[in-house]
């Protein structure tokens, strides 16, 4: 069996690309994946760039002759810190196509130009044995280089880490006035140009670094309160820079990458709901943005990430005015804010407990939104080949009647679910009934 078969569920079931049923592709696609990407590629979800747009996300592309080699056709069909992988028997075809790569478009190389021969054996005779050319790369940006986007504030891209098993760290840090004017220009087309460099100089100079050290801060914490076991399933961090103010620009933080073997629903919203309890109720802190962004699903389980809005439980914001502001407008401007306002307003939620966090930092505001994630798992495309989920499934429907229960309560007043662990039993007794 070649390692083709064996590397993972997605590869096990690869066909040939559409382009393809050219017996020469499909060789060199397959040496490529064995002479370059064994390692990489173990346990990994592999797809070939000439597969359907709707094939969702995946860790590796392959790219043989004849199908898509550009970045922007393969940049979104990769996860973040993903592989795309380019073999052809021309040099200077491949060498052309690695130079978008090449610290460009949302990449780095991380294999330059070599060579990939295709006789029996590993025998190399030139002239004789076929060879082809190749080249991997890496895809170290969250989007676009020049993409504005709402849902990244600030820079945050893979960097290479030479104490890191993976070789990367995530690089989180301040963006310069210039990229931060760019993309509010964008946002913001009506704004005066002078407007907006103050905006931005006023966002890079004070309000990015005070949440920045803020997450700093709640890293440290959840390692040090967090059971051993829930550790590896939120950031640590690594390495901050500060400014003169005392005040952290960068944060360096090991990587959560998305990958392993999918999960089912069920399993996802139990892990979740296991990870949001232990945050509540052993490290006291809150995150406040739970967004399908926000989580990921790795080897070590469910987890969290982004903990640049969180705050403590029993944190009294208002006793700095800076920060009572800065949550004040947070919490009226989330997105997840914005949901719950709407959700009420529409009798969607009707529990009385969740309309009263309406605008406010509060940890049942994590609750709600988790219960509503859990029907939803797939809106995050780096998670959709994670999670098994079957929309019409009895255990979709289960969960489904729980989510109505919390947010949707007989009595409106007195609910039964309060708590993230008052979910998480919800969930175990679902688990139980569908195990058995």
């Amino acid at each position: 069996m070649s390692i083709l078969q064996k590397i993972s569920p997605l590869s096990r079931h690869m066909k040939p690309s559409a382009v393809g049923q050219n017996a020469d592709t499909e060789k060199w696609v397959r040496i490529l994946l064995e002479q370059k990407l064994k390692a990489e590629a173990r346990g990994r979800q592999v797809g070939r760039s000439s597969d359907a747009e709707h094939d969702g996300m995946v860790d590796i592309r392959l790219a043989g002759p004849g199908e898509p080699k550009q970045p922007d056709e393969v940049f979104e069909r990769l996860r973040w810190g993903g592989l795309f992988a380019c073999v052809d028997p021309n040099p200077e075809r491949v060498g052309k196509i690695m130079q978008a790569y090449d610290n460009k478009n949302g990449f780095v190389l991380e294999q330059g130009f070599d060579e990939l021969w295709g006789g029996p054996l590993g025998l190399r005779i030139p002239g004789v044995t076929p060879r082809a050319y190749c080249f991997v790369a890496r895809k170290t940006h969250l989007v676009p280089p020049g993409q504005v986007t709402d849902r990244f504030t600030f820079d945050v891209k893979l960097a290479e880490d030479d104490s890191q098993s993976s070789g990367f760290c995530v690089r989180k840090q301040v963006p310069t006035i210039d990229n931060l004017s760019r993309r509010l220009a964008c946002k913001y087309p009506d704004l005066d140009l002078i407007d907006i460099r103050v905006r931005a100089e006023k966002l890079v100079n004070e309000i990015f670094p005070i949440f920045l050290t803020r997450e700093a801060k709640a890293l440290d914490k959840l390692q040090r309160t967090l059971p051993e076991a829930f550790r590896t399933r939120v950031p640590r961090p690594l390495r901050i820079v500060k400014n003169d103010k005392g005040f952290v620009t960068r944060l360096d933080m090991n990587w959560l990458r998305n990958g392993g073997q999918p999960i089912t629903q069920i399993e996802f919203a139990r892990q979740s709901l296991e990870l949001l309890s232990m945050l509540h109720d052993h490290a006291k802190l809150m995150h406040l943005d739970l967004r399908p962004d926000n989580l990921v699903i790795t080897p070590e389980g469910v987890g969290f990430i982004d903990f640049g809005s969180s705050a403590q439980i029993d944190e009294d914001l208002q006793a700095s005015p800076v920060l009572h502001e800065l949550f004040d407008q947070m919490m009226r401007t989330s997105h997840i804010q914005r949901v719950l306002g709407q959700m009420v307003e529409n009798g969607e939620v009707t529990n009385e407990a969740l309309a009263a966090v309406q605008g406010k930092a509060d940890p049942s505001v994590d609750t709600f939104y988790l219960a509503v994630q859990i029907n939803h798992p797939q809106t995050n495309p780096e998670l959709e080949r994670l999670i098994d989920y079957q929309p019409l499934g009895e255990s979709a429907r289960a969960l489904e009647s729980l989510t109505a229960s919390i947010l949707k309560p007989i009595n409106p007043g007195l609910s039964d679910f309060k708590t993230a662990a008052d979910i998480l039993r919800g969930v175990n007794r679902i688990a139980q009934r569908f195990a058995g």
